[in-house]
């Protein structure tokens, strides 16, 4: 689309977009002084016709803030990548306009295919901003244990910013994104896989799935003490022991459900007493 109005912009004074999508509002906010031409994006229906005029929203924003926008709508939850729980773009963006090390990191995401350690490190002092607005906590995972301890235990995991691991991957996924909408003036850009460290990965039958974690959630020790509730059946919807992405065990309420371990050590003994009995 932007390819074919950058090529337009050497004929017509005026172009118009056509589309409700917000990501392309994003990028022709990022690309408003590269395309050479008053740009108009048309949304709404026939009955309600909405115009927005692209260069005097930012010249609003701000080159530094259009700028940044691509690597921050990615990072805050787009099609395809998810939003953290409860924190909503308007709060980023405020986050952002108010500190230039934050609009200086969501500028660079997206300006390569990797993350480079300064971003990711500007990033998480982010997002502890975004979950504690006058912390000095710089580290999501002492934030999350700090946030912990402050209400004894009392706090549900949604409302704790994802762990330093969790958050890594998700900042490449929006680094993914980001630099393929920051490549949108070029003909046929070098795109990578998704599942070659950005953030996904392959699944048993080859098929893209997110890649939460690069690691264990906790240490073994901690993972076997972990236990579900569920009365009838455990589902991916309920299950304390799925949503973590664990198996049930025998500490579970539930003996057997479609989640449970496999002891193999059990079902070697078992198979080897079968065959003691069938040779006698």
């Amino acid at each position: 689309m932007f390819l074919h109005a950058k090529h337009a912009a050497t004929h017509y004074k005026t172009i118009i977009l056509v589309a409700d999508d917000t990501d392309v509002l994003i990028i022709s906010l990022h690309l408003s002084r590269t395309i050479d031409s008053q740009l108009f994006i048309r949304r709404g229906t026939k009955v309600r016709v909405r115009m927005i005029d692209v260069g005097k929203l930012a010249a609003v924003l701000g080159s530094g803030v259009c700028s940044a926008l691509p690597g921050l709508h990615a990072w805050s939850g787009c099609d395809t990548v998810s939003a953290l729980a409860s924190q909503g773009k308007i709060k980023a963006l405020k986050l952002v306009q108010a500190n230039d090390l934050y609009l200086q990191a969501f500028t660079d995401l997206g300006s390569s295919w990797n993350v480079p350690t300064d971003v990711f490190n500007s990033i998480q002092a982010f997002t502890c901003q975004l979950y504690a607005r006058n912390t000095k906590i710089v580290g999501a995972n002492y934030l999350r244990y700090h946030m912990f301890c402050a209400k004894k235990g009392q706090i549900e995991s949604g409302q704790l910013p994802p762990c330093e691991d969790s958050l890594m991957q998700h900042t490449l996924r929006a680094n993914y994104q980001a630099a393929i909408w920051r490549r949108s003036l070029e003909n046929l850009p070098d795109v990578p896989a998704p599942s070659a460290g950005h953030g996904w990965e392959l699944d048993d039958g080859g098929s893209l799935k997110i890649r939460w974690m690069a690691g264990l959630p906790a240490p073994d020790v901690v993972l076997n003490l972990i236990s579900c509730t569920c009365r009838r059946t455990c589902r991916p919807s309920d299950c304390s022991c799925i949503l973590n992405g664990l198996k049930c065990t025998v500490v579970c309420k539930l003996q057997e459900c479609s989640n449970m371990v496999q002891d193999d050590a059990i079902v070697a003994q078992d198979a080897n007493d079968s065959d003691g009995d069938s040779d006698d």
